[in-house]
């Protein structure tokens, strides 16, 4: 299916759902198959590519996703629509630090975790760096990169004009900040969190980015809403999504949900893209040394 949307929704009018959850009167259309949608600008706007991975490498890699559920943040939790705050604590004092917390006040983790590369950041990390899970668990991290390099060959094959200009701006970029096998930086991997609306900020502007979803047990809701252009997508177990990550989009929370969470029934969401501030960066090697240049480090380091 290949069809064009028509902006529907002012864009500030989405903006003023942010942090909020999608809700089902938000969207008159759903795409539950292969698909193709163009914006009013005749730019890709989504590709849903139906059970496109090969179920071999799924199920090789799909242990160590789930594996992955153990790590959870504070700092992701403002992604699934907790409010920035600070907490009370025991002693009776407010925290120095903002943490996302519940509408009791109590902080909030969820499993979500990044893995690949990030830029520079400043603080105590003036330097492009690995992310945790790529420094602390190579094993693991060796582990997850079949899947990334094969939803990558799709998006080639299925976007040849918006990879090759994605691709393009990789190739500026010095190797030991690509995910090998692919043009992605970085991979965010959300084990059951629904996303409040929001679009992702620092993603490569002429590139795309790519969601995986594993599917287990029984449950219904995490469509992804684009509200603007009023459609939303129903990504089943193996489904790949290409989609431009500029507009908002977010999920509806999940219901009718059968027996315990991350057990029973869980959404792992795999989102591959490229980090802007990566491209044209040197070496890990060179990088230390100009950070070390302007001052960001001590030169004892």
């Amino acid at each position: 299916m290949r069809f064009v949307v028509r902006s529907r929704i002012p864009a500030e009018q989405c903006a003023l759902w942010k942090g909020k959850h999608a809700e089902q009167g938000h969207y008159d259309i759903v795409v539950d198959g292969n698909a193709e949608v163009y914006g009013p600008d005749g730019k890709l706007l989504i590709c849903v590519l139906r059970g496109a991975v090969s179920r071999e490498v799924a199920d090789e890699c799909y242990p160590t996703y789930h594996w992955l559920k153990q790590f959870e943040s504070d700092n992701r939790a403002t992604y699934a629509g907790y409010k920035a705050g600070k907490m009370v604590l025991q002693d009776g004092t407010i925290s120095k630090s903002g943490r996302a917390l519940d509408e009791n006040g109590n902080r909030v983790k969820v499993s979500s975790v990044i893995g690949g590369y990030f830029e520079p950041q400043g603080g105590r990390n003036p330097f492009c760096r690995p992310a945790h899970i790529t420094r602390k668990y190579p094993e693991e991290w060796s582990k997850m990169l079949p899947l990334l390099r094969e939803c990558a060959k799709h998006y080639r094959i299925n976007a040849p004009l918006r990879y090759k200009k994605h691709k393009s701006c990789v190739d500026k970029t010095h190797p030991s900040w690509v995910i090998p096998g692919t043009p992605f930086s970085s991979v965010t991997i959300n084990n059951t969190v629904a996303a409040a609306y929001h679009k992702d900020g620092g993603d490569l502007k002429s590139g795309m980015g790519c969601m995986y979803v594993f599917r287990r047990g029984e449950y219904d809701g995490f469509e992804l809403v684009i509200p603007e252009y009023r459609i939303a997508v129903n990504m089943r177990d193996n489904d790949l999504l290409l989609f431009d990550p500029r507009v908002w989009h977010g999920n509806i929370k999940p219901y009718n949900t059968v027996g315990q969470e991350k057990e029973d029934w869980e959404r792992i969401s795999v989102v591959m893209y490229f980090r802007e501030g990566l491209m044209g960066r040197k070496s890990p090697e060179e990088e230390h040394r100009i950070a070390k240049e302007r001052g960001l480090l001590d030169l004892s380091d």
